[in-house]
């Protein structure tokens, strides 16, 4: 059966996960696109399969992989309710899995999120946090991960990185916590390409206005990227070129 209508409960549910709120309260979130959702990893945490109608044998061998139920959207309907300017014709609502405590982290090197309010920013931190070998993420009021927005721009790092939410004070506190050398990105910090981690780090990216926290600036080491002509880099970036720059750093001793 094609569902054309809006008012489709199936529908109204995918509609609903573009709020931040409805997407904790139900603890699930949308994929949407063939590359983001062939990745899924776990073909059990996805709950439903929409499809466009048109795209159905196109789609096919992606949708065998999945035991949950499909459900197939007129053209239209897909198009109006996708979170995309030009939809694939695929989404996944995904169940968000299980967080990980701050007091379980244990990982050699982690990317701490301070603030950062881009969704796209943190989708894109998380992105290359993965290529870097990074497998913790902690997020500290930052943009949602799971919004559309942070989720089309991880690129499928979302289903492979550890997320831990958690406040500042809560980050400082942990005792954990404090095996790390806490590293922040600052434009007043030291040369990073002459910095080599001796231990265990955390490598801090600030807010895109107000940079990183000053309680955390207070007790972390402040570094900063070299640059010529400009005054800064986008967080995302600066968060891409110190996370490649310490490991070349770590891996050069």
């Amino acid at each position: 059966m094609v569902i054309t209508s809006i008012a489709n409960e199936k529908v109204k549910l995918l509609r609903s996960l573009a709020d931040a709120k409805n997407r904790k309260e139900l603890g699930l979130y949308v994929a949407e696109g063939a590359n983001l959702v062939k990745d899924i990893p776990s073909p059990k945490s996805v709950r439903l399969l929409f499809v466009k109608e048109s795209k159905q044998s196109q789609f096919a061998e992606i949708i065998s992989r999945f035991p949950s139920e499909v459900v197939v959207l007129s053209d239209d309907l897909f198009d109006r309710v996708s979170d995309t300017v030009t939809p694939a014709g695929i989404a996944a609502v995904v169940k968000i899995p299980k967080t990980t405590d701050i007091s379980d982290i244990n990982d050699e090197k982690i990317i701490v999120l301070d603030h950062v309010a881009d969704a796209g920013n943190v989708g894109a931190v998380l992105r290359t946090a993965v290529a870097a070998g990074y497998k913790t993420a902690v997020l500290l009021g930052s943009a949602d991960p799971y919004s559309p927005k942070a989720v089309r721009a991880s690129m499928s790092a979302i289903f492979k990185i550890n997320l831990c939410f958690s406040n500042n004070n809560a980050f400082l506190c942990s005792k954990n916590i404090v095996n790390y050398d806490i590293m922040v990105l600052d434009m007043a910090g030291e040369n990073i390409f002459s910095h080599v981690p001796q231990r265990k780090y955390a490598l801090v990216v600030g807010n895109e206005a107000h940079g990183v926290s000053d309680e955390i600036k207070a007790v972390g080491r402040k570094l900063s990227i070299p640059m010529t002509a400009m005054e800064s880099l986008n967080a995302a970036v600066s968060a891409g070129v110190a996370m490649y720059l310490l490991e070349r750093n770590q891996t050069k001793q």
